[in-house]
C-alpha cells in the first residue's frame, strides 16, 4: 500500500523518525540559546550548555554579533547562532586549537550512530585543515588546562573529507561509529598536531584557518529517519512524502 506522509517542517538539527529513541543527542544543537548575546570572542559560555573545553578562546555568534571581524562573515547554517575556532595558525610556538565542548544525552553502547555538522571556513582564513572531528568522552575532566591540542583520539573524523576550503557555503559532514560506553559528552574541533595536517591556502594573508560549526547532530541509525534541511523549509511548512508498507 502506498501512503502519503503529511510532516511539518522543522528544523535542520531535530530528526523526525519513525521510532521515538531515534532522537538528536545535542541539546541545542545549533547555538540558538543563549544566557546573553555574546559582545565578542571567546564567548562560547553563554551559548547554553556549550562550553570552551581548554584555556583556548572558541567563540560564539550570535544576536548582532557575527564573526567578520574576526575571521570573515558568515550567515549561520539555519537560525542565528553559530560557533568558531582557530585550528590552525602559523607561527604559534605551540600547536594552538580551540575546541567548543558540551554534555549531550548519553548513548547507548552498542549502537551506530551518524554524527553530523555543518562546517564552513571563515573567508579570511588563509589556510583549510582536514583534522575536523569529535571525541566523546563519559569520565574524562569538564575542561581542561592547556592551549595545545589535545592529546585524545577523536571516534568521529572527517579527515576523508580533506581540507574544507568552502568560505561562501556551509558544508555538511558526516560519519558513523559505534559507541562503546555511555558517552555524555563531546568535543568538537581538529585533533592533529601541525606535523601530520593536510593543509590547503587560499588568497589571503592571514596566517590561520578558523572554522565555524553549526547544527550539530548525534542520531541513532537502527531506525528509519528524514532530516529536514530549512534552507527549504520554513517552522510550520508542510511537505508530503511517499511510502509503501507491506501488505
Amino acid at each position: 500500500m502506498k501512503n502519503i506522509l503529511i510532516m511539518v517542517g522543522v528544523l535542520l538539527c531535530y530528526v523526525v523518525t519513525g521510532h521515538a529513541q531515534s532522537i538528536n543527542h545535542v541539546p541545542n544543537c545549533s547555538f540558538e540559546d543563549y544566557t546573553q548575546c555574546p559582545t565578542g570572542h571567546s564567548q562560547v559560555n553563554k551559548c547554553i550548555g556549550w562550553r570552551q573545553y581548554t584555556n583556548a578562546t572558541s567563540d560564539f555568534f550570535n544576536c548582532a554579533y557575527s564573526g567578520a571581524s574576526l575571521a570573515g562573515y558568515q550567515l549561520a547554517a539555519h537560525g542565528q547562532g553559530y560557533a568558531g575556532g582557530y585550528q590552525y595558525y602559523r607561527g604559534h610556538t605551540f600547536i594552538y586549537k580551540e575546541y567548543v565542548a558540551r554534555n549531550i544525552i548519553p548513548l547507548q553502547p552498542g549502537i551506530a550512530y551518524e554524527v553530523s555538522m555543518s562546517v564552513s571556513l571563515g573567508n579570511l582564513s588563509k589556510y583549510g585543515t582536514n583534522d575536523l572531528g569529535v571525541y566523546f568522552y563519559d569520565s574524562a575532566q569538564f575542561t581542561v588546562n592547556t592551549l595545545d591540542v589535545l592529546n585524545v583520539t577523536p571516534q568521529v573524523s572527517y579527515s576523508s573529507y580533506g581540507p574544507i576550503m568552502d568560505t561562501v557555503n556551509w558544508v555538511r559532514v558526516t560519519k558513523t561509529f559505534i559507541a562503546d560506553s555511555a558517552y555524555d559528552n563531546i568535543v568538537i574541533g581538529g585533533f592533529t598536531t601541525y606535523n601530520q595536517l593536510t593543509l590547503d591556502s587560499i588568497g589571503t594573508n592571514s596566517q590561520y584557518a578558523y572554522y565555524y560549526f553549526d547544527s550539530i547532530v548525534i542520531r541513532a541509525i537502527d531506525s528509519f529517519a528524514i532530516i529536514i534541511d530549512d534552507s527549504f523549509l520554513c517552522a510550520g511548512d508542510t511537505f508530503s512524502v511517499s511510502y509503501r508498507t507491506p501488505v
